[in-house]
């Protein structure tokens, strides 16, 4: 059994909840993200402790092939670890995106696309995440509502319960709400189509 070091990212949306959850001592604040095992390339996840500590998922993969990932995962996907896995807690909402599927995220990035799954481990009340529209839009409904701010009006909002699952195809559109604290399980891919950001600005 291997135990990687999280790889902390901290967005303008973070929350406090993940050190505690993960009982992590760190002075950073505004924890949004915490990526558990990933072999995205430049955040490769690293062995924590034991024999192997300080050697990288990928360096395993390439040691250890189908005994780590299963033969019919290894004949597919390589030294390529298939899944990024991660916790999310949102202070804030998230902006509203979208994720290419293989081919499109291959055509524009040689990159896998993005399908992912949310387990939601945690809420606060009020909690909610959005999946998908509500009804049939054209595209210039689509594209007024992001320049008039009311893109969420079109959106499915769905009020959260620890233990809720939701199932995210690449290429709907979605966005998880503040008060949301979830597990976050998708294909290995970083690229997201960013739709709109509710006029943020960064630092």
């Amino acid at each position: 059994m291997y135990k990687f070091i999280p790889i902390l990212k901290s967005p303008l949306w973070g929350g406090e909840k993940i050190a505690t959850y993960k009982q992590i001592a760190t002075d950073r604040r505004q924890i949004g993200e915490s990526w558990e095992l990933s072999g995205v390339e430049g955040d490769v996840s690293v062995v924590a402790e034991g024999p192997d500590a300080g050697k990288t998922l990928t360096e395993l993969l390439a040691r250890d092939k189908e005994r780590l990932l299963g033969n019919r995962n290894y004949e597919r996907f390589g030294t390529e670890f298939p899944l990024l896995i991660k916790f999310i807690d949102a202070r804030e909402d998230l902006s509203i995106q979208v994720h290419p599927d293989d081919r499109l995220a291959w055509e524009r990035h040689r990159s896998k696309g993005k399908t992912e799954m949310w387990y939601v481990v945690a809420a606060d009340e009020g909690a909610h995440l959005r999946s998908g529209f509500t009804r049939q839009v054209t595209p210039a409904e689509y594209e007024k509502s992001v320049a008039d701010d009311t893109i969420t009006d079109l959106l499915t909002d769905h009020e959260v319960r620890p233990g809720d699952v939701f199932f995210l195809p690449a290429g709907r559109i979605h966005s998880i709400g503040a008060g949301s604290f979830i597990a976050e399980i998708q294909q290995t891919s970083n690229i997201t189509y960013r739709i709109y950001d509710f006029n943020r600005r960064d630092a």
